[in-house]
């Protein structure tokens, strides 16, 4: 979280690990207001970045 650029200057207390899992990971869309048509968008794209990597 403290990446994003609504915490620029905020302390942080971490130890790095948090950054390396971010550099290394995948970010998805979330939230209790999120449309089905946009759950289904995510779905449909993170399934078809799978189909790409087999």
């Amino acid at each position: 979280m403290h990446m994003q650029p609504l915490y620029t200057g905020t302390p942080y207390h971490g130890s790095g690990v948090d950054e390396t899992l971010f550099a290394n990971g995948l970010c998805l869309p979330s939230g209790s207001d999120m449309s089905d048509d946009q759950q289904d968008e995510v779905i449909e794209r993170t399934l078809g970045l799978l189909e790409t990597a087999n």
